[in-house]
C-alpha cells in the first residue's frame, strides 16, 4: 500500500467510532473505505483519495480540482497537495459526515 494511502487510513481511523471496508469489492472501482456509522467519509483507491469537503471545497476549486454538487472531490496522489493539507481533508470530510449523521 502506497504510503501515502496508508498515512491517511492512520489518520482517518484515529476519529471515534470509525470503520474500515471496501466499496465496489471484486470491481474495477473498488476502494478501501473508511466510515463514520454507516455513512463513508473517505475512499481510498491505488493512486486517488475522495474527500467530502464542506469549508475547503473553495481552496480544493483554487488547486485545480473538480468539487462535486454535495462536496465530493477526488485527489490523484500522484502530484497531491502536501500530507498536512489531505490529512486535514480527511478531518474535514469525518465532521461533515459525522455531524450530518447525529442529527
Amino acid at each position: 500500500m502506497n504510503k501515502l494511502i496508508q498515512a491517511l487510513r492512520k489518520r482517518a481511523l484515529r476519529h471515534p467510532d470509525t470503520t474500515e471496508g471496501i466499496a465496489c469489492e471484486g470491481t474495477a472501482l473498488e476502494k478501501r473505505t473508511v466510515k463514520a456509522g454507516s455513512k463513508a467519509f473517505l475512499f481510498l483507491g491505488l493512486s486517488d483519495a475522495m474527500f467530502k469537503l464542506t469549508d475547503s471545497a473553495a481552496e480544493a476549486t483554487r488547486l485545480g480540482l473538480k468539487v462535486g454538487k454535495s462536496g465530493w472531490v477526488s485527489v490523484k496522489l500522484d502530484g497531491a497537495p502536501p500530507l498536512a493539507r489531505l490529512e486535514k481533508w480527511v478531518d474535514e470530510s469525518y465532521r461533515a459526515v459525522a455531524v450530518r449523521k447525529k442529527k
